[in-house]
């Protein structure tokens, strides 16, 4: 008797799956039933407990409806929610507070669920949420003849809202921090070399391509004599390329810059800013990144300088990588006694976020 009612009830479970179960009838006859996740660019979403991740072209479907409301977003126009159902004829069929109206599938833009569309339309987050990034950990350590140790730290963080089907205009904060810490001993001589480069961008993204931006830096670098630098300016920069696995983006714009050297020696001059982003997924691990900012000085017209970095980053897992960088901080004018360049090498664990 036991074993009938447990046999009972695993059908009546199986049942209730069923019914709440969006069910799609192909033109061939066969049905597919799963959990309908989207649909865009002619392609039904849908999501199985049997058979995982299904994409099914719409111009296959015999007929689909959808048992959550959706949102449709039309080309061109507002988003309509309703139940959804694709008609016979190949178009898309919307009923809301008993009102139905038909969408022809060549105007349709997206479709989504409407609790998941409602998310992202009306995003908002707490200052600490929405950031996403990396940050690497390196140290060697020497121990003989002379005595060495060095320490590289590296944080490259963006906080955006999450990517919505429709655009809105948004703020982007952008962050990186560059640190290399030296130092070596040889008998009674000591010498110490210590970096510092951080900055802070913040964008007006008011297109999906264009952005407004003020920027603000600070520097210190040891090796070039140079004791703080301040960077302070703005301008406008434009993604060019957005695809799969290449971003590209350059910028350009004006900075205000006060520098103090070890020497005592003062400078404020103004400079132009031109920089580009470039981001490479070479293949499901492994990723290239490299990005330069190049200030050729306006007030004191044939001195300029440039900071450029370029990585690579092998995923060990989800959160863990591998990463090298070569970083080259660049000054035609240091202090007297100085070298232009200040290179590093580093290698180190990632940890994404």
């Amino acid at each position: 008797m036991k074993r009938l009612i447990y046999l009972f009830a695993v059908l009546l479970s199986f049942a209730a799956t069923a019914a709440n179960a969006d069910v799609v009838t192909l033109k061939n006859g066969d049905r597919v039933t799963g959990a309908f996740v989207s649909e865009k660019d002619g392609k039904l979403a849908l999501k199985s407990e049997v058979l995982g991740d299904l994409s099914i072209s719409v111009d296959k479907i015999a007929t689909f409806t959808a048992e959550k409301p959706v949102a449709l977003l039309v080309k061109g126009g507002k988003p309509v929610e309703g139940q959804l159902e694709l008609t016979t004829s190949g178009e898309w069929k919307l009923t809301s507070t008993g009102a139905s109206q038909t969408i022809a599938a060549a105007n349709v833009e997206m479709i989504l669920l409407a609790t998941e569309y409602e998310a992202l339309e009306h995003h908002e987050a707490k200052p600490w949420k929405d950031w996403k990034g990396n940050s690497t950990l390196g140290y060697s350590l020497q121990r003989g003849d002379q005595d060495t140790s060095n320490l590289a730290i590296t944080v490259a963080a963006v906080r955006e809202r999450p990517a919505g089907p429709i655009f809105h205009t948004h703020w982007r904060t952008n962050f990186g921090l560059t640190t290399l810490l030296a130092h070596a001993t040889q008998g009674t001589t000591q010498i110490t070399s210590n970096t510092l480069d951080t900055s802070v961008r913040e964008d007006y993204v008011f297109s999906p391509s264009n952005f407004l931006f003020v920027i603000g830096a600070l520097d210190h670098i040891g090796a070039q004599g140079l004791y703080l630098r301040e960077t302070a300016g703005g301008g406008y920069g434009r993604t060019l390329i957005n695809r799969g696995r290449t971003n590209f983006a350059v910028l350009a714009g004006a900075t205000f810059v006060h520098e103090k050297f070890f020497t005592g020696m003062h400078d404020q001059t103004a400079a132009v800013l031109v920089g580009e982003k470039l981001g490479i997924q070479l293949s499901k691990r492994v990723r290239f990144d490299h990005n330069l900012n190049f200030y050729p000085n306006l007030s004191n017209t044939g001195q300029y300088r440039f900071d450029t970095t370029s990585g690579l980053t092998a995923n060990l897992s989800k959160r863990f990588s591998l990463n090298t960088s070569l970083i080259d901080l660049y000054l035609s004018t240091p202090a007297a006694g100085s070298h232009k360049n200040n290179v590093a090498f580093t290698t180190g664990v990632g940890y994404a976020f």
